[in-house]
């Protein structure tokens, strides 16, 4: 199985109701609380060591047969500044915590000695149908591909 590394929206603000064990690698979370202080819209995001889905994602992602993941549920607040600091002219959806514990080679998603978020070439091309515009792909040959293209130019350019 090919996979891409992913490293999705990062967002602050893990709330005082997060039952975190910090004594592992990585830290142990059995309870998630999110107090949010701003949001740029993408549907997968990240706080580490957990990743957050929109509810858009959750209800269309547990119609597949992808695996490596668990959908629970968190608490979300929002932080003093949330108000001053969001932008976007859409209504803050429910999150929910996406707990992903696959294996490499035989899940779609899992998460690597770096604690980078890894899934399948098949469960990418899923994700690209939400917003991730935030998010970096690394090993992505779509990227890459646009990458040298936008090398070649700034060669072109230079040569004038």
């Amino acid at each position: 199985m090919k996979y891409i590394k992913i490293e999705p929206e990062v967002i602050v603000g893990m709330g005082e109701d997060t039952n975190i064990e910090q004594s592992s690698v990585p830290p142990l979370v059995t309870d998630l609380h999110i107090n949010l202080e701003d949001w740029l819209g993408d549907d997968l995001m990240e706080i580490y060591p957990v990743f957050i889905v929109t509810e858009r994602l959750k209800s269309v992602l547990e119609l597949t047969t992808f695996s490596g993941y668990s959908i629970r549920n968190l608490k979300l607040t929002f932080g003093d500044y949330f108000e001053n600091n969001y932008r976007l002219e859409t209504k803050v959806p429910p999150f929910y915590w996406m707990v992903v514990s696959g294996i490499k080679e035989n899940d779609d998603f899992y998460i690597d000695g770096s604690q980078t978020l890894n899934v399948s070439f098949e469960a990418l091309s899923f994700l690209k149908k939400f917003t991730l515009k935030n998010a970096l792909f690394e090993n992505d040959p779509v990227a890459k591909e646009v990458d040298r293209i936008f090398e070649l130019y700034e060669k072109r350019v230079k040569k004038r």
